[in-house]
């Protein structure tokens, strides 16, 4: 199933679900399905909102690495638990929740778990 959790949790819930994947979709942690440092800078910075926000990451993401890279992980979210990690707390806005919501449309329908 595929899920998320941010940093801060990832190592608590690595201990109640110890067999599964964490992919870690941060900038910081250079991965392919993080926003860019403009993107990212321009929406904590004010100059976009949400909806600017998403509708800039989801062109981002639309290239065929960006596409493999989430097949990828869908596929290894249909035999295992994978948990998707960046920074944002629980019920803030993020990248992570963009991308589950992707991967849902581009793959098929699957229960997810956006605590």
């Amino acid at each position: 199933m595929l899920k998320e959790t941010y940093l801060a949790k990832m190592k608590q819930t690595g201990k109640e679900n110890p067999d599964a994947a964490f992919i870690v979709v941060t900038r910081s942690a250079g991965h392919l399905l993080s926003p860019s440092w403009k993107l990212l800078n321009d929406y904590k910075d004010g100059r976009i909102d949400w909806a600017q926000y998403t509708e800039r990451f989801r062109r981002e993401m639309d290239c065929d690495l960006c596409r493999s890279e989430m097949k990828r992980i869908w596929d290894l979210s249909q035999t295992k638990d994978v948990y998707l990690v960046c920074f944002e707390k629980d019920g803030e806005n993020c990248h992570r929740h963009i991308l589950m919501g992707m991967m849902v449309e581009r793959f098929g329908r699957q229960d997810i778990d956006r605590r």
